[in-house]
């Protein structure tokens, strides 16, 4: 029950049927640790619970699909992207206060993904003026292209279950910043850099050190690549198929 603020009565009604549901299950599958411990908390087994991790399969890169999309939108300088549903967990007034105090020429944020709900995006990104480019929703071939064409990837979540954009972008080798404390830190591991989330100095003082240090920025494009080569759906299906066959005695 994190950040109840953030949700609706509506909301919390479902996510308490939810959980009532669950409790009768024999296993109950969660993405990461972090959703696993949340569990645990709301009174579910150790022994009920199994941590089956999201995947994201390897998608080629289109360097001429991404140059085309920074020509498209004048973008000349260093892009920060970010990519979710817009809703209040994920944080996006801290992440355009953090760009917004970056004296970096040309920064733009780049934000791919439809309106959620509770969060006014308008305010959320006003602190950058028009150094902001909202795509809405876009398809995939789109949304990987994105992903080609950012410096690094900012996903300062306040609460995620798992956070597949940033295994996403890990999958990519766009370098990633990342919130420290929730479960996308589990999904990065060492391949990025992980923040507070609140710390609005702290992430802009992360993509700072990211965008002026080639070197960083490469050695964290080439671990994330390594990393997210290992957490394929196939690899996703193959440890929840023996969930079932554990649950089913075969």
């Amino acid at each position: 029950r994190h950040h109840p603020e953030v949700a609706t009565q509506r909301g919390r009604r479902m996510f308490e049927a939810w959980l009532s549901d669950a409790r009768r299950a024999d296993r109950v599958v969660c993405p990461s640790e972090a959703t696993r411990l949340d569990l645990l908390r709301a009174g579910f087994a150790d022994n009920q619970v199994v941590v089956v991790p999201l995947g994201a399969d390897p998608v080629a890169a289109a360097p001429d699909r991404a140059a085309a999309l920074r020509a498209r939108h004048g973008l000349d300088g260093p892009v920060v992207l970010w990519v979710g549903t817009v809703e209040p967990r994920k944080n996006l007034p801290a992440l355009a206060s953090a760009l917004a105090s970056l004296d970096l020429d040309g920064l733009t944020l780049v934000v791919v993904g439809p309106t959620g709900w509770r969060e006014d995006l308008a305010a959320a990104i006003a602190p950058l003026g028009d150094r902001v480019v909202v795509t809405g929703p876009v398809d995939e071939a789109t949304k990987h292209a994105w992903f080609d064409a950012a410096d690094v990837f900012c996903f300062p979540s306040l609460l995620e279950g798992f956070g597949l954009p940033v295994l996403e972008a890990m999958g990519h080798g766009t370098p990633v910043v990342t919130s420290a404390g929730t479960a996308t830190e589990e999904v990065v591991g060492d391949a990025g850099l992980t923040v507070d989330p609140t710390d609005v100095d702290g992430l802009a003082d992360a993509v700072r050190r990211v965008l002026g240090d080639s070197d960083l920025a490469a050695r964290l494009g080439a671990a994330g690549r390594f990393r997210a080569a290992t957490m394929t759906w196939a690899a996703t299906a193959e440890t929840t198929v023996g969930v079932y066959r554990e649950v089913l005695g075969r």
